[in-house]
């Protein structure tokens, strides 16, 4: 995984913290319900962040999209999709793909709502999903997604797929192991970043019993070694794009990180971020990496 995925990551979840603090958040909210309710028949779409685009192949819709985001690289074929950087977008690039519907993110409000409203304007659809800060808000977005595309009963199926999916990882935690406590370092470089509660990868491994080291404190925080020395995590996961043994090594470089219990006990992993991290149809494996490296 590239860098800058780590921090369109960081930077789209910053955002709408932000954004959540300002005194418009209530008609955001309510202008999100009323665009949702079309029941128009979209041809052509353009999707401006990974999570929607496998939503909408997964409800049938490959064949529909005509454009995504540069950071979107799954199912393959989206590499042969026309690409839009979504927090700089090129609205006359936009417009000569003929789009009838642009799914964009609750971030884009925040960063791209002046060029979003000309393409409004010009007559294309413009429909903001949803942010996902849980597993039970992911399934709202694939009814939210569905609903703007007329495929509802293709979404409620998804939505019982996934879950049923999700339901049988849980059930596969070690009883006797539960309760670990797990760092999740999603930067390294320049600084070490983490999550906090009101995270995707916080309710995640809340499902799986374990405990967030960083729990107690609220969103992408930016962490100092000795905080992290002093917490003593059982498990170290990065999602910074390193592998194992680079992660390992990492920390093996660190002072004083050798009195770190999972450093010890070489409870050191590497997870791939696209997995965890985006809340769509492939959740399930994700959780499921992400519990077998938790409890090893």
């Amino acid at each position: 995984m590239k860098i800058n995925r780590i921090f369109y990551l960081i930077f789209a979840a910053m955002i709408i913290v932000t954004g959540c603090q300002s005194g418009d958040n209530t008609d955001n909210k309510k202008e999100t319900k009323q665009e949702t309710t079309d029941k128009k028949e979209y041809k052509r779409i353009v999707s401006l962040i990974p999570s929607n685009t496998e939503i909408l192949y997964a409800l049938g819709l490959g064949d529909k999209v005509v454009g995504v985001s540069t950071v979107d690289d799954y199912p393959k074929d989206v590499k042969d999709k026309k690409q839009f950087d979504a927090f700089k977008l090129d609205t006359e690039a936009l417009l000569k793909a003929k789009p009838d519907l642009i799914l964009a993110h609750e971030s884009n409000k925040s960063t791209q709502e002046k060029d979003l409203k000309k393409l409004s304007h010009a007559g294309v659809k413009v429909v903001y999903i949803d942010d996902a800060n849980s597993i039970n808000e992911m399934y709202d977005t694939f009814k939210q997604v569905g609903k703007v595309t007329g495929k509802e009963k293709e979404a409620d199926k998804l939505v019982s797929k996934v879950k049923k999916e999700i339901e049988d990882v849980i059930k596969d935690v070690p009883k006797d192991q539960q309760g670990k406590k797990v760092f999740m370092e999603i930067s390294s470089q320049p600084d070490i970043y983490t999550s906090g509660s009101n995270t995707f990868y916080d309710d995640m491994l809340t499902s799986i019993k374990a405990k967030n080291l960083y729990h107690d404190q609220e969103g992408w925080i930016k962490m100092d070694k000795e905080s992290i020395l002093k917490r003593n995590p059982d498990v170290m996961i990065t999602t910074s794009g390193q592998s194992e043994a680079e992660y390992q090594k990492l920390n093996n470089n660190r002072d004083g990180f050798d009195q770190v219990n999972a450093v010890k006990e070489k409870h050191v992993h590497a997870l791939n971020a696209d997995m965890i991290s985006r809340p769509g149809p492939r959740l399930a494996k994700g959780l499921k990496e992400l519990s077998e490296k938790v409890y090893d």
